[in-house]
């Protein structure tokens, strides 16, 4: 069997990365081929100001001076998420329009879209038919896996589009429970919630690929994605109960937070690495605090009051939702979490899982 994936892989943001990689190495290991689709990489190094918004161009004009501040270590990185796209990713020739991809002749059996935000309308409109697998062959079956939409407001005009897109969808697999019921309510299809493509394979296999991280003594690794004014205080307070130094990734080239250590330049292979040898992890991000509840760290998830839904979601399934900090919120000590119970259910939510996805690919 053969099979093709739409997702988002060329965003230099690690879980969108490693959700990509998680989900073609988990179809491979089920003896069926997989191949995701190729889009062109967006060269653009600055973002352009829009002068109709002055507070969006004056926020857009920090983040550019921020990136020229830190432009080499930002390059290296990138470089980084490249190099793992050519040699861990099976990749499809490049596309570069709908046009093209609809003149293809796509040789697979089923081809899957997710996980990750795939249905979302805003960002780069030109793959959004694409992302609701609108190609290919009309006998090719159609799935989805974890697709998550950005929120949960489409218009009218949307949702009849939503509904057209998805009718000849043989499996409606959802990563959170608020889009399951969004979705089966706007198209009358039964969706099923399943867990993200990173909790798939098991520590071990990640293991394999991971770089030793650069540092050495305990460390409370900070991941933050957007601004949290959470993460501020449960980074400190979480350093002051242990002791350890704090260290961030930043994928972006904003500083939101003070740490010890901070990164620009970490590669997917050394920020798994940094997940494996933490101590404990505070993130804001959906799959930042995924990857913690997957190492077995005490994850703090800081969350906002808006736009937490699918982090809150993950961590109310896993048994975690006490280390969501929100304003006043009380932080636990880093030994109060229960990483045995967090993972007992992650083993029963991957079994569930990897069982709707085998039964989506061969029914």
């Amino acid at each position: 069997m053969k099979t093709f994936t739409v997702t988002f892989h060329h965003s230099n943001n690690y879980g969108a990365l490693l959700q990509t990689y998680a989900l073609q190495q988990t179809i491979i290991g089920l003896g069926i081929e997989n191949t995701v689709f190729e889009y062109p990489y967006s060269d653009r190094y600055y973002d352009r100001l829009d002068l109709r918004r002055p507070k969006s161009a004056a926020v857009t004009a920090y983040c550019n001076w921020n990136k020229l501040i830190h432009k080499e270590a930002i390059k290296k990185r990138d470089e980084s998420f490249r190099t793992f796209h050519r040699e861990r990713l099976i990749l499809s020739p490049e596309f570069k329009t709908m046009d093209e991809l609809r003149a293809a002749e796509i040789d697979a059996d089923v081809l899957i879209t997710g996980s990750d935000q795939v249905w979302r309308f805003s960002g780069n409109k030109e793959f959004i038919p694409a992302r609701f697998l609108d190609f290919g062959s009309a006998s090719a079956r159609r799935i989805s896996y974890a697709a998550s939409i950005e929120k949960l407001n489409y218009t009218d005009e949307q949702k009849e589009q939503v509904r057209k897109w998805l009718k000849p969808f043989g499996a409606v697999l959802l990563r959170e429970e608020s889009a399951r019921e969004y979705i089966s309510e706007i198209t009358g299809k039964k969706a099923v919630r399943v867990l993200d493509p990173v909790f798939l394979p098991s520590t071990q296999a990640w293991s394999k690929i991971a770089r030793e991280p650069r540092v050495k003594e305990p460390y409370i690794l900070c991941y933050q994605v957007q601004s949290s004014s959470e993460m501020q205080r449960t980074a400190d307070e979480v350093k002051k109960m242990t002791g350890y130094k704090t260290v961030a990734v930043l994928p972006g080239s904003l500083k939101h937070i003070k740490t010890d250590e901070a990164f620009y330049d970490v590669s997917p292979e050394e920020f798994i690495g940094l997940y494996q040898n933490s101590s404990a992890v505070v993130s804001g991000s959906f799959h930042g605090s995924a990857l913690g509840y997957l190492f077995k760290k005490p994850t703090y998830a800081a969350v906002r009051k808006s736009g937490s839904g699918r982090v809150l979601d993950l961590a109310r399934l896993l048994g975690a939702d006490r280390f969501c900090i929100g304003e006043e919120d009380t932080v636990p000590a880093p030994g109060e979490f229960d990483v045995n119970a967090v993972q007992t259910r992650i083993t029963a939510e991957r079994e569930r899982s990897l069982g709707f996805l085998k039964n989506a690919l061969t029914e």
